[in-house]
């Protein structure tokens, strides 16, 4: 079962939505509240973390999607537009990195599935585990969840591995991390929480060093986590 939350300024504008998402086996999430939070603060509460697939009611403006768009960088093939039977097509593309869906059950049941592939595709490195100097895999989550990360380090290390084994620099990772701006505090506790992961992470036995400091750019994730 997958985990939809809708945000909407109007929760009974998007009751029919809903009771065709339960139909196909969706546990579904109707907030008003969440969006004007979004809105209002420009930040990614941690309970939105729990869905899988998000959707913007017809009731949200284009405008206002393409606002809240850099606070959903991590959440792409995951977000959905609801839109009328017919709908302005080239009034839609200025709202990019967001699939349209209407309420017709060929629209929901097919465009929802392909999101569940693509983050399939996307966390494949879950299932096929990374190698370790023993040579054997190590499966993630499993291995991961018995570290015991606490949730900014599950952040911080998210952040990292999606970045595909580029350099992200500290500042950025603060950005995406609090998304309330680059402050030395935020810097200090930055730097605190790479120093506990890696010694979490070394539990693992990697090739390498888990997290590699770039001087005078960032952070990068050992390439250990994206052995085949």
């Amino acid at each position: 079962m997958g985990h939809v939350l809708i945000l909407t300024r109007n929760i009974l504008s998007d009751g029919e939505l809903q009771e065709r998402l339960q139909y196909l086996n969706y546990e579904v999430f109707c907030s008003s509240s969440l969006f004007e939070y979004l809105i209002q603060n420009q930040t990614y509460p941690e309970l939105m973390n729990h869905f899988q697939i998000i959707i913007f009611s017809e009731t949200v403006s284009n405008a206002e999607i393409n606002f809240l768009l850099p606070r959903f960088e991590n959440k792409k093939n995951l977000l959905f537009r609801k839109v009328g039977e017919v709908s302005d097509s080239e009034e839609l593309l200025t709202v990019k990195e967001v699939t349209t869906i209407n309420l017709t059950m060929d629209s929901l049941r097919e465009k929802l599935m392909n999101s569940k592939f693509l983050r399939s595709e996307q966390a494949g490195f879950r299932k096929a585990g990374i190698d370790t100097s023993f040579g054997q895999k190590i499966k993630i989550p499993e291995q991961m969840d018995q570290l015991n990360l606490s949730k900014l380090e599950e952040k911080v290390f998210n952040e990292l591995y999606y970045s595909n084994g580029e350099v992200i620099t500290r500042e950025a990772l603060c950005d995406k991390i609090w998304g309330t701006g680059v402050t030395n505090s935020h810097l200090s506790h930055l730097s605190s929480i790479v120093k506990k992961l890696r010694k979490k992470i070394e539990k693992m036995n990697l090739t390498e060093e888990a997290i590699k400091t770039v001087w005078g750019e960032g952070y990068q994730l050992s390439p250990d986590f994206y052995t085949e």
